[in-house]
């Protein structure tokens, strides 16, 4: 029962995420609850609710900091486009992630389009654009600190030569061979995986170390049968990015495993569940 209940709870999260990824693409704005936005103490302009999640303009913080935005979505393919001095940014409505200066930032909130408009949830705000934002506590309201701001910095190959280009190419490489096909937020999760191993005493420290370690064994089976030396899929190396940026899908995980090709007995008796995510189980 303890199992089962927890296995419920992963998927009604699972569907929860499903309904905040597929907002809908040409609804009115005045289908939404309108939301006061301040910065600094001043009105620059609406925020729209949608359950207890509010959507801020890319294009009013722009305005506000004396950045004049352009602003595209093409209602067929469902993609936004937002480019001002400093700023490009691209998403797709029913997309986990939105692209902002050459850098994938995890998004499963979702973004709202309406009348030609895209509204962006308020931590992907903060993050864009290095702010801190307050909401109150009915939502009735959103203040933006800009004082401070800074666009995100990115660049064409910012993974490679922040991360280094043997990192991206082998933690692609095996989120590939073990969750190709897999949801997506299970594809981080094995990125993660491998990251969380890095950062222990338990395992080596380098990412192409933990790959290939085999100390007590081999650890990831791409490696046993060659997989890990194929060419990686764009989504795995989208979620490569995603995981070296540190999103978190599974938490503090170490281990993963998919029991319908392998025994997860020993997982369950030595190691604390964590989640499911698709086939795969995962544990810390």
């Amino acid at each position: 029962m303890k199992l089962f209940g927890k296995r419920l709870v992963c998927l009604l999260l699972s569907v929860f995420l499903l309904a905040a990824l597929t907002l809908t693409a040409d609804a009115k704005l005045s289908d939404y609850p309108s939301v006061r936005v301040y910065a600094d103490g001043l009105l620059i302009g609406r925020a729209y609710r949608y359950g207890q999640e509010l959507y801020l303009s890319v294009g009013d913080v722009c305005a506000y900091l004396g950045m004049d935005a352009a602003e595209a979505y093409n209602k067929k393919t469902k993609e936004a486009i937002i480019a001002a001095r400093g700023l490009e940014l691209q998403a797709v409505v029913g997309e986990s992630y939105v692209v902002v200066n050459g850098r994938y930032l995890l998004n499963l909130r979702g973004v709202l389009a309406a009348e030609g408009r895209v509204f962006f949830p308020v931590a992907l705000i903060e993050k864009i654009f290095g702010l801190r934002a307050e909401i109150e506590a009915d939502l009735s309201a959103v203040e933006l600190s800009l004082r401070d701001a800074q666009i995100l910095q990115g660049g064409e190959n910012y993974y490679e030569e922040t991360f280094g280009s043997d990192n991206l190419l082998w933690l692609s490489r095996l989120i590939s061979a073990e969750a190709a096909g897999q949801p997506f937020t299970g594809m981080i999760g094995v990125g993660n995986v491998v990251l969380n191993r890095v950062a222990s005493d338990r395992f080596p420290d380098t990412i192409m170390e933990v790959i290939f370690d085999t100390k007590n064994g081999v650890q990831f089976s791409p490696v046993y049968d060659g997989s890990i030396y194929e060419e990686a899929g764009a989504q795995s190396v989208i979620a490569a990015c995603i995981a070296l940026e540190g999103y978190k899908t599974v938490g503090d995980s170490l281990y993963f495993i998919a029991p319908a090709l392998a025994d997860d007995g020993w997982l369950w008796e030595y190691y604390n569940y964590v989640t499911t995510i698709g086939q795969h189980e995962f544990f810390m």
